[in-house]
Order: structure tokens, then C-alpha cells, then sequence
């Protein structure tokens, strides 16, 4: 069974001189690294594919919304690479535990020095 190669066909309408297999293999492995990278992490940790929103600019803006904070764990996982949970809902997580914190020490404080540290 594995003495075969794998054979994969692509049904284009380029010609073969312009898309030769080096470029088709380049092609599919950007694909998906994109499809595994991004759209997995909106399917699986951003739960986008339950989402049971239909009306197209609430679909625009919750898929904005969820990019952004996409955007913003890939920035928050890479300032410590040692993190032990480092997951789009740990993400989640860390930053509502962060916001109860300061909205504590807002609630707390005798100044208005709280925001400071932002």
C-alpha cells in the first residue's frame, strides 16, 4: 500500500506551462497554512462555525470582532513563548481575569490613578 506514490489532480483552467507543479505545490501548502492557521483558529477556539447570526452586517461585524482578537493573542502569545496555556480561550480567559482586576482597583482607589498603569 505505501509502495504507490499518492497521485493528486487539479482541474484548472490555466494552462500547464503557467502553472507548472513546483508553483501548484507552493499554492496548496500557503492554502493551508492559511486553512490550519487562521480559519482553524476561528472554527475551533472562536466557535465561529455555531454561530447562528444572519444578518449580513452583523455577520460583518462579529467576524471583524473576532479577527481582531485573533490578531491580539497571536500578539499576546508571543510576548511570553513559555506560556504553559496559550490558546485563543486562555487568551480569553487572562484578559477577563485582567479587566476584573483593574476594574477592582478602580472601584477601590482612593485616586484616579488606577488607569495609569494601562
Amino acid at each position: 500500500m505505501g509502495d504507490k506514490p499518492d497521485a493528486q489532480y487539479l482541474l484548472t483552467s490555466r494552462e500547464p506551462e503557467r502553472l507548472p507543479a513546483r508553483q501548484w505545490l507552493d499554492e496548496q501548502r500557503n492554502y493551508w497554512g492559511i486553512e490550519s492557521g487562521l480559519h482553524q483558529r476561528l472554527d475551533v477556539s472562536a466557535d465561529e462555525d455555531r454561530s447562528r447570526v444572519r444578518h449580513r452586517n452583523a455577520v460583518w461585524v462579529l467576524s471583524m470582532f473576532r479577527r481582531i482578537s485573533v490578531s491580539f493573542f497571536m500578539h499576546w502569545r508571543a510576548q511570553n513563548s513559555k506560556r504553559t496555556k496559550a490558546t485563543l480561550p486562555d487568551f480569553h480567559e487572562e484578559m477577563g481575569l485582567e479587566h476584573q482586576r483593574r476594574a477592582f482597583a478602580i472601584v477601590n482607589s482612593k485616586k484616579s490613578t488606577a488607569l495609569e498603569s494601562s
